[in-house]
């Protein structure tokens, strides 16, 4: 499903410390795809390859589901205004003193963080102000979602 001028994506909160993947899936692919599908969906796709790396299985996902995706520069987040939401994306950090990632969903109107007692939605700028100064580190690039099946009907 494409989200359209009028819709934002819908903030899905975590439910885990370590769920924002699952969470941030969803909101990116939309309705019918809730926390509780996207979580038994995933457990088809491998969270650690025979490398011992963890592959990103979501990608796998979106084109197994019709979904399209292509990683861009990180200054092209601010292009996604330009899409009216036919375009969507996932950002990832990583939070060097929990040594761990964290990854969130952007659309036209700003980020959407699955964390615990985030806003719904809150203006790009300001998110990359206020976790910059907190100590997280952005990915160079970020993920941009376009459901395909979606957009051969229109």
């Amino acid at each position: 499903m494409i989200i359209s001028v009028t819709e934002m994506i819908i903030r899905i909160p975590q439910r885990t410390t370590n769920d924002c993947a699952i969470c941030t899936v969803a909101m990116v692919m939309g309705a019918p795809y809730t926390y509780e599908r996207v979580t038994a969906d995933s457990a088809r796709y491998p969270k650690i390859s025979p490398d011992g790396k963890f592959p990103a299985w979501w990608e796998t996902y979106f084109r197994d589901e019709g979904f399209d995706g292509m990683y861009c520069r990180f200054e092209g987040l601010y292009a996604l205004r330009q899409f009216s939401g036919e375009v969507v994306g996932i950002l990832n950090m990583q939070v060097p003193r929990l040594q761990r990632g964290h990854m969130v969903a952007v659309d036209e109107f700003g980020v959407i963080d699955p964390a615990d007692n985030a806003p719904d939605h809150i203006a790009l700028d300001d998110y990359i102000r206020i976790r910059s100064q907190e100590g997280f580190e952005f990915d160079e690039e970020w993920l941009a979602v376009r459901n395909l099946t979606h957009s051969q009907q229109s």
